[in-house]
């Protein structure tokens, strides 16, 4: 299996929604016009990282490398000695550099690590290859570090930036890189390549078509996201969650209780699901037609209609500025944050 941080598929399966960037990807190789450094630029859950991480498999694969075979081999072969390195997280020519556990920034010393690793031989005599994810996370003294690397590559080498926001990205950074963007799969799509995986997701027959759909659109159509989601059990929080809300918005519970329940292990999503909320109710306020659910859509309507448009924006720019300090490592009391928004939710519903 190949995993990222949105879910899981298996080692030799490109996504349905990818077939032609992999397409493009097979064309390089055959050309052996491969270049050293990618940009995998789109939103957040669409398999950007498990297509680098089947990218590196292949392009590590012995198959691969096989002349012979280099126009028939489209996928990994899964088990000569690369692979089985590969798959079981140790080959010696890959790097996957990610965020230090507890932080949202790539820094500077992993890069450091990481140009020296360009800088030795290969050590099965093939490709060296490294994964950057998010990029957006590099600060700015990783990002410069890396530049050297970008502008001098070694021999066989390949660095892959995998990036949900590119434009937080250095210029110059994104300047050394081919771009290759990849977009949301079609509802359809998503729909069927879930249903696929439903097995897989360990929910069998307890999936409804409506719970697929509705927690697509709880995942911003990300079918890697939803699949994380489910893991969770996130479509049911975030239909109590919203019950909760519309009880405290009739004054039926107290936003004490509700900011106490909500500080859990889930609180940051939870705090990105109110987001959400604030900006489906903006679009419906400004004329937009959008798809939420129908315990959502009453709701939603009635604030649209009852809240001023300054009053939504400041609770959004609440939200947001929220959501970074529990992004942050300044540990703040999440309780005190929940309910200061449920108070400020609840002054919504004030007459005029």
């Amino acid at each position: 299996m190949i995993t990222s941080n949105t879910g899981e598929v298996q080692l030799n399966t490109v996504l349905p929604w990818q077939a032609k960037q992999w397409g493009r990807m097979l064309s390089h190789v055959a050309a052996k016009s491969l270049p050293h450094a990618f940009l995998f630029s789109g939103v957040e859950g669409i398999g950007k990282e498990l297509f680098a991480k089947q990218l590196s498999s292949f392009l590590l694969c012995e198959a691969s490398e096989n002349e012979s075979n280099i126009n028939g081999i489209r996928n990994s072969c899964g088990i000569c000695k690369q692979c089985r390195l590969f798959e079981s997280d140790t080959h010696p020519d890959f790097k996957f550099i990610e965020p230090e556990e507890g932080s949202a920034s790539i820094k500077v010393d992993q890069v450091r690590k990481l140009v020296d690793f360009f800088s030795q031989s290969s050590q099965q005599g093939g490709r060296k290859i490294a994964i950057l994810s998010p990029a957006e996370g590099l600060n700015n003294n990783a990002a410069n570090a890396l530049l050297k690397t970008l502008e001098e590559p070694s021999k066989d080498s390949v660095i892959i930036l995998v990036s949900h926001q590119p434009g937080m990205l250095l210029p110059t950074v994104r300047s050394r890189c081919q771009v290759l963007d990849f977009s949301l799969p079609s509802l359809t799509e998503s729909l069927a390549w879930l249903n696929t995986y439903k097995n897989q997701l360990g929910t069998g027959d307890s999936l409804s078509e409506e719970d697929l759909r509705e927690t697509l659109l709880l995942a911003n159509s990300s079918p890697l996201k939803a699949i994380s989601y489910f893991d969770i059990g996130a479509l049911t929080e975030h239909r109590l969650m919203l019950d909760e809300l519309g009880s405290l918005l009739k004054n039926d519970s107290l936003s004490t209780t509700l900011a106490t329940r909500w500080n859990d292990d889930i609180s940051l999503l939870r705090l990105s699901w109110m987001i959400l909320w604030l900006e489906q109710i903006l679009k419906l306020k400004f004329g937009s037609t959008l798809k939420v659910t129908q315990q959502a859509e009453k709701m939603f309507i009635y604030l649209s209609e009852k809240a001023s448009s300054a009053e939504l924006f400041s609770l959004y720019s609440s939200c947001l500025d929220q959501y970074k300090l529990f992004l942050g490592t300044s540990n703040p009391n999440k309780v005190l944050s929940f309910e200061v928004l449920l108070h400020k939710w609840s002054s919504l519903m004030r007459k005029a």
